[in-house]
């Protein structure tokens, strides 16, 4: 007997349990991806930051301070929390740059899945990832790169509040973007951005006009309360800081609107490596889904809500600039990118372009692999040829001069001052808590003052050809100047002596017999 049943069709659980690996293996990806950068950003750095941006957030973050007189506080207390956690060392604190971007990544992902199924939202995620935007960008953790996990969380609960109109969610955008203007002032255009999108699109404008939006505001007024009392009570810090970076220029205004050109251009840049990642998932037509993902950009029939999700923050950065009269850097955009994969996935599947996943995982080792590499090379070439940012013993420099306090006081050190970079330095390196104090500008670290470093005494730290540094430090201290050679050591190459003067002002009632003392220079690797 002839059997004439159709052949069977895999079950609908058979069907979601595909599915469901699918996802574990894609999420499993981006953990990875944040694994691998923050070897790639080890190796590459034998240093934190050449700027030392990042030994700042620390020695802020430690104060718990509601704002500093260079930018609001975000940044600055997820590094003192970090550090609560784990050790002062550098691998972490790349861990902290890698986490911050993933954090991002999850809010893209989470953004995309108000449009998308889960497996084509971790794609977005994963073409994001791939940028430098999300990569060697982001391994600087400061003000701007504390946006790329801040602003795509606010762009999630904006859509979520805008699609379903519920008491939380207008909560939650408010302190949203409460928490992303504590990051940095820079996320006015943010929020601009997201409110040109819902006035451009009927539904979401209906939404936004609600009363309900009201507790939005509350909620962000309640969040960003705190900072904005400090703003008050200290005369607006932040604001004469942003007034003296900004380069005001005088062009006229079609010059000014042509200088958004190349603006543009560079933040398509930035994303080409996430258009090359969708085209590499096609089995066919790439060069056509390449011209689709381009034409959208300028196309807003294709999905005006994405589309204006995904333009408006430029169009309001670049009227911030005509507004103001300067300049864009290119690194001020590069958060904004928040919903441009989800628009050219949505883009290729209208075309009935199929994303397949089967070779990602064989293309991200691959990718991993080149980044590892890439960084040890570049790691070693900056070590090698002495670049400036691989070469200061900075960590080397900090053991070495609380090992001399330890000796000579025998107390934990509590103040450090002196030259920037390296009295931060000595405050990051080191097991005990440790105060930074600005003796030039003692106002830009109010927490601790000359009371203060007289009562519990300071190191103070001076390059040795800084003689300015020098009078200060032995007018205040009445100390002799001890002088400390140091260098560092990376990739088995033995780096350039660095030359410090160091002066030593014990807390008051010390006294030196309780101590050791040892008299004259020291030297040390």
């Amino acid at each position: 007997m002839t059997d004439l049943s159709l052949p069977s069709q895999p079950s609908q659980s058979h069907t979601q349990a595909l599915a469901d690996r699918e996802t574990v293996r894609l999420a499993l990806l981006l953990a990875v991806h944040t694994l691998i950068w923050t070897v790639g950003a080890w190796l590459y750095r034998t240093n934190l930051d050449t700027a030392t941006d990042m030994l700042e957030n620390y020695v802020w973050g430690i104060e718990w301070q509601p704002g500093y007189y260079k930018h609001p506080p975000a940044f600055a207390w997820m590094a003192a929390s970090w550090f609560k956690l784990f050790p002062r060392t550098d691998l972490a604190y790349f861990a902290l740059s890698s986490l911050n971007a993933t954090l991002g990544l999850c809010g893209i992902v989470a953004l995309a899945r108000r449009f998308l199924p889960m497996r084509d939202a971790l794609i977005v995620g994963l073409a994001m990832a791939v940028t430098p935007i999300y990569t060697t960008l982001a391994i600087k953790f400061n003000a701007n790169t504390v946006l790329l996990s801040l602003w795509p969380w606010a762009a999630y609960f904006f859509v979520r509040y805008v699609q379903t109109g519920t008491w939380k969610s207008a909560l939650a955008l408010g302190a949203a973007a409460a928490l992303a203007m504590l990051g940095k002032y820079f996320s006015i255009t943010l929020l601009a951005g997201l409110g040109l999108a819902g006035l451009m699109r009927p539904a979401w404008r209906a939404q936004l006009l609600r009363p309900r939006t009201l507790l939005a505001v509350l909620a962000g007024t309640v969040v960003l309360g705190p900072h904005l009392i400090w703003l008050v009570q200290n005369n607006f810090p932040t604001f004469a800081y942003a007034d003296e970076r900004i380069q005001e220029i005088s062009d006229p205004f079609h010059v000014m609107l042509l200088e958004k050109i190349p603006y543009a251009l560079t933040q398509l840049a930035y994303l080409l490596p996430a258009m090359a990642f969708l085209v590499l998932l096609l089995p066919r037509r790439r060069l056509a889904a390449f011209g689709t993902m381009l034409r959208s950009l300028l196309r807003p029939s294709l999905d005006r809500n994405l589309w204006w999700l995904s333009m408006g923050t430029f169009f309001a950065v670049c009227a911030v600039s005509v507004l103001t009269r300067t300049h864009l850097s290119a690194l001020w955009g590069n958060t904004q990118w928040f919903a441009i994969v989800i628009l050219w996935v949505v883009a290729l599947e209208q075309r009935g372009l199929e994303l397949d996943t089967r070779g990602i995982v064989r293309g991200m080792t691959v990718y991993w692999v080149l980044v590892l590499a890439l960084s040890a090379v570049l790691g070693y070439a900056d070590a090698a040829r002495h670049h400036r940012g691989a070469i200061e013993p900075r960590a080397e420099l900090a053991h070495a001069a609380r090992q001399l306090w330890q000796e000579r006081v025998g107390l934990p050190l509590a103040i450090v001052t002196g030259n920037d970079k390296e009295a931060k330095a000595i405050a990051f390196y080191g097991h005990n808590l440790t105060h930074y104090w600005d003796m030039y500008e003692p106002g830009n670290t109010p927490w601790v003052g000359r009371a203060d470093v007289l009562r519990e005494g300071a190191l103070f730290v001076c390059r040795s050809s800084d003689d300015d540094c020098a009078k200060i430090a032995a007018a205040f201290t009445r100390a002799r100047p001890i002088a400390m050679t140091v260098h560092k050591q990376a990739w088995g190459l033995r780096l350039p002596d660095y030359r410090y003067k160091v002066f030593l002002l014990p807390p008051t009632g010390w006294h030196e017999a309780a101590s050791p003392a040892a008299a004259g220079s020291k030297s040390t690797s």
